[in-house]
């Protein structure tokens, strides 16, 4: 048997689910079994998301498929050798309840399905299975928060107010995804690393002069303000038509001209500057960007969501291999990455408690 396993991982709330009840077979119980709480050589049988369903062929030319399923804790492969074992109906974003096997594939664990079906109707809403941060999100929005009221340029400022002082666009924005893959690809992903570029922006800003802060806070704030048009995320995360049509780049500096002309009399030149950030964020063409960076601004703002993006992308990959010391090749970067391992996380290392200076007490 050989088979694919794609390299998953990522900073995922696993919240207060039970970890599986495993019997003297080794197998579990009828318990929901979440992604974080699987275990190689155990069998389980629960309900997932459907995030993903890649049709493919065996080198001896046997069809098989490989899924990706998904709850609040994470994601893992589950492997059907047996085509015949899943209804071409199923869907991505489907709820679909499993019995599987599980095994280990190059360090992670992965499912080997003997029996997957259609989950009952109202067996759960499908949004409560997408993976989500483990960030604090009424914190992270007060940092965002914080970061508008610091700009204090008027017309940036108001321009930041009319469109987060919207309620619904701000919770929709607040639960959004920032990718479909390879980094923040979770619910509040967006809010968490729009957060992260503007504390960055912020303090790269301070080390050098002739830099307008007003500007790169505001387009840092707003960056990727089109991946709220560009994502679905209802029942699974994946692009929208437009999004594909059109990208979140161009979806946002659409966003943002039409949000500044319902403003009196918005500065035309302070609009053309904040827009060249957004379309050039992503730093050259190949990349995705229409424009490649042509002010001091929007250099900064490409190198540090660039920056953000690949380091949350190289966390995310190793967390799913904490048992080994380096990833396999099929990564974000295509290379093996090596994890690392803090002292703190050490398996037998406990800190001494603040009343127990020598650490004797337990």
């Amino acid at each position: 048997m050989s088979g694919d396993q794609l390299d998953l991982g990522g900073s995922f709330d696993p919240g207060p689910s039970p970890g599986p009840e495993k019997s003297a077979r080794g197998s579990t119980s009828g318990k929901q079994t979440p992604v974080s709480g699987l275990t190689s050589g155990t069998n389980i049988q629960s309900v997932y998301l459907l995030s993903a369903k890649d049709a493919r062929t065996t080198k001896a030319g046997k069809p098989y498929y490989r899924l990706r399923l998904s709850d609040r804790t994470g994601t893992v492969d589950c492997m059907v050798w047996e085509a015949g074992l899943l209804d071409e109906a199923i869907k991505t974003g489907d709820l679909v309840s499993v019995a599987a096997r599980v095994s280990e594939y190059q360090g992670r664990c992965q499912l080997e399905a003997a029996k997957i079906v259609l989950a009952p109707p109202g067996t759960a809403d499908p949004h409560d299975f997408l993976p989500s941060t483990y960030r604090d999100v009424d914190e992270l929005k007060g940092f965002l928060r914080f970061h508008i009221e610091s700009v204090h340029d008027p017309d940036y400022g108001a321009l930041l107010e009319t469109i987060f002082g919207d309620a619904e666009f701000f919770e929709v924005f607040a639960t959004a995804p920032a990718a479909k893959l390879n980094h923040h690809a979770y619910l509040g992903g967006l809010l968490e690393h729009t957060v992260a570029v503007t504390e960055m922006c912020d303090f790269v800003g301070q080390q050098y002069g002739r830099i307008n802060r007003d500007l790169l806070l505001t387009a840092s704030l707003l960056h990727d303000v089109g991946k709220t048009q560009e994502l679905a995320f209802d029942k699974a995360i994946d692009f929208t038509d437009s999004g594909r049509f059109l990208g979140h780049v161009i979806q946002g500096v659409i966003f943002i001209a039409d949000k500044a002309a319902g403003l009196p009399q918005f500065p035309e030149p302070k609009l053309q500057q904040l827009l060249h950030c957004v379309v050039s964020h992503h730093g050259e063409l190949e990349w995705g960007s229409p424009k490649r960076p042509k002010t001091i601004e929007a250099l900064i703002i490409h190198h540090v969501d660039n920056l953000d993006a690949k380091v949350k992308g190289f966390l995310e990959i190793v967390e799913g291999s904490r048992e080994a010391p380096w990833t396999d090749l099929r990564n974000l970067f295509r290379r093996p990455l090596h994890v690392p391992r803090a002292t703190h996380q050490e398996d037998d290392y406990l800190p001494p408690v603040e009343d127990d200076p020598d650490g004797t007490l337990s």
